[in-house]
C-alpha cells in the first residue's frame, strides 16, 4: 500500500524498461516492472521517460542583496521548471556569506522561500577564521552547515576574494577527513590584461577573453594543485572553460565542472548571433571554438565530473554598459532541457547525462537520498517526452531577470517535476509553494 505510484519508462543498463515507482512518505520504496495496486494516487504516464531529479551544484540566486535580479523563491521555481530538484547556492551575496552569522541569517531567510531542496556554500577569503569553519561543520545548535566552501582565486562578481593561492594549503589540511568540498573559481588575476577594461568596442566577447585569457585559468589551477599537494581530491574546479585549463589539471585527482554556456556558446557564435555581446559576458569568458570542442571531449571521456549552470542573472538594463557590464548569465531552467536536446541529437548518451546531472553531483557533495531512482532514495523524478523539443523563448521562462542567452535554441523540457513525491511542476504550471524545500545539510 503506497501513497503514490508513478508508471512510465526508466533506463537500466542502457535500455528502456517499463516501471512502476512506488512511493511512500516522499521516498521510493519499490520499483516494480508492472503496475501495482495502491491505496493512494496512481499516475500512469504511459511511455514517457522517468529520470532522477537534476542537481545544480552552482547557482547564484542573488538572495540576499540583489533580489531585483532573482531571489530564492523565483530561482528555485525556475529550477523546478527545468527539472532541477536540488540546488547549491553560492556565497558571493551582499553581504558576502563568509562567517557563521551571515551563513545562519541566510539559511533562515531562504528556508521560507525554497520550492526545492537546497544547500548553501560558505565563502573563504583572507579574513576567514579556521575556528568558525570548524564550528560551521560541526553544526551545533545552528540550523544548517555549509554544503561546501568556495574560494574565488581571482577577482570576479562580488567582494569575496581568496588572496594568495598558496593559502589553499591550510584550508585543505583543515578540511582533510571531513568530507567537505573546496570549490574554486580558478583565474589568476595577475595575468589579466588591464588595457582592455574600459575601451569601447563592439567585439566584447573577444576583448573579454583576451582580458581574462585561458592562461590565467591554467595558472591558477597549477598554483592551486601545487599548494594542496596530495589533498587535491578535496578540490572541485568550477566552470573549467579552456583546453589549457583542462591540460593543467589532467591526472590531478580533483573533480571538474563544466557549464552549458562554455559547451554550447563561443566567441564566433556571439559575434554572429548577438546584437549586444555583453549579454554573454561571463567569468571565465566564452572561449574559442577549439576550446569548446576540447570541453566536449572531456565531457564524454569522463574527465569532466559534473555540469553546473552557474546561473548568475543580471537585469537586461545592466548589460547595456559594454565591456563594463556585469558578468553572468541565467541558466538554471535551461541547463537540463539543452543537454537533453543533445541526448536527442545523439551527441550525449542518456546514461552520461544522468551521471553528470544527478549521480555524480549527489556523490561529490555527499547528498544521501539524491541522484538516482532506487529504493530508499528520495522520489525526485523528472518526466519527459524525449521525442518532443520546443524552442526556448525568454517569455516562457521563469527567472526574475527575464531573459536568456539561449533564445531560439531547442530544448527538451519536463512535462512534470516531482520533489520527494510531490508534484511541483506540471505542464508549465507551478504546483508548489515556497517553503516546501528543505536544506539537506542539517
Amino acid at each position: 500500500m503506497f501513497d503514490l505510484v508513478i508508471e512510465g519508462r526508466v533506463i537500466r543498463e542502457g535500455s528502456l524498461h517499463d516501471a512502476a515507482i512506488c512511493i511512500e512518505e516522499g521516498v521510493i520504496k519499490e520499483i516494480r516492472n508492472t503496475a501495482t495496486s495502491s491505496s493512494g494516487e496512481r499516475d500512469d504516464l504511459g511511455r514517457l521517460l522517468l529520470l532522477p531529479g537534476l542537481i545544480d551544484t552552482h547557482v547564484h540566486f542573488r538572495d540576499p542583496g540583489h533580489t531585483a535580479k532573482e531571489d530564492f523563491s523565483t530561482g528555485t521555481a525556475s529550477a523546478a521548471f527545468g527539472g532541477v530538484t536540488t540546488v547549491l547556492d553560492m556565497p558571493n551575496n551582499s553581504p558576502p556569506i563568509r562567517d557563521i552569522r551571515s551563513f545562519a541569517e541566510k539559511s533562515v531567510d531562504v528556508r521560507s522561500k525554497a520550492h526545492i531542496d537546497h544547500g548553501l556554500y560558505m565563502g573563504l577569503d583572507e579574513g576567514s577564521s579556521a575556528e568558525e569553519l570548524i564550528a560551521c561543520l560541526l553544526g551545533g545548535d545552528r540550523s544548517a552547515r555549509p554544503c561546501a566552501f568556495k574560494a574565488f582565486l581571482g577577482e570576479s562578481t562580488g567582494s569575496l576574494s581568496f588572496g594568495p593561492i598558496g593559502g589553499l594549503s591550510a584550508w585543505t589540511s583543515l578540511l582533510s577527513g571531513t568530507g567537505s568540498v573546496l570549490a574554486i573559481h580558478a583565474e589568476d588575476d595577475s595575468l589579466f590584461s588591464k588595457a582592455a577594461a574600459g575601451e569601447a568596442d563592439p567585439d566584447i566577447l573577444d576583448r573579454h577573453d583576451r582580458r581574462r585569457p585561458p592562461a590565467a585559468e591554467a595558472s591558477a589551477l597549477r598554483q592551486a594543485l601545487k599548494a594542496v599537494g596530495p589533498a587535491s581530491q578535496s578540490l572541485h574546479v568550477l566552470h573549467v572553460s579552456s583546453e589549457e585549463g583542462l591540460g593543467a589539471v589532467r591526472g590531478s585527482g580533483c573533480t571538474l565542472e563544466a557549464t552549458p554556456h562554455h559547451l554550447l556558446l563561443d566567441i564566433k557564435w556571439g559575434e554572429r548571433s548577438l546584437e549586444n555581446q555583453a549579454m554573454c559576458k561571463v567569468n571565465p569568458p566564452l572561449r574559442r571554438t577549439l576550446d569548446r570542442a576540447a570541453l566536449w571531449k572531456a565531457l564524454l571521456d569522463g574527465t569532466i565530473s559534473t555540469l553546473g549552470s552557474d546561473h548568475a542573472p543580471h537585469l537586461p538594463s545592466e548589460k547595456e554598459r559594454g565591456i563594463l557590464s556585469p558578468s553572468g548569465i541565467p541558466g538554471v531552467e535551461t541547463m537540463g532541457p539543452l543537454m537533453l536536446q543533445k541526448v536527442k541529437e545523439r551527441k550525449l548518451p542518456l546514461e552520461r547525462f544522468m551521471e553528470l546531472l544527478s549521480e555524480a553531483p549527489a556523490k561529490r557533495f555527499s547528498m544521501p537520498g539524491k541522484g538516482a531512482l532506487k529504493p530508499g532514495m528520495d522520489a525526485d523524478i523528472v518526466v519527459i517526452d524525449p521525442s518532443f523539443s520546443k524552442r526556448i523563448r525568454s517569455e516562457d521562462l521563469h527567472s526574475r531577470c527575464g531573459w536568456t542567452p539561449y533564445e531560439g535554441f531547442e530544448g527538451v523540457f519536463p512535462i512534470r517535476t516531482y520533489s520527494r513525491g510531490e508534484l511541483i511542476v506540471e505542464n508549465d504550471v507551478l504546483c508548489s509553494k515556497g517553503g516546501r524545500g528543505r536544506n539537506l545539510f542539517i
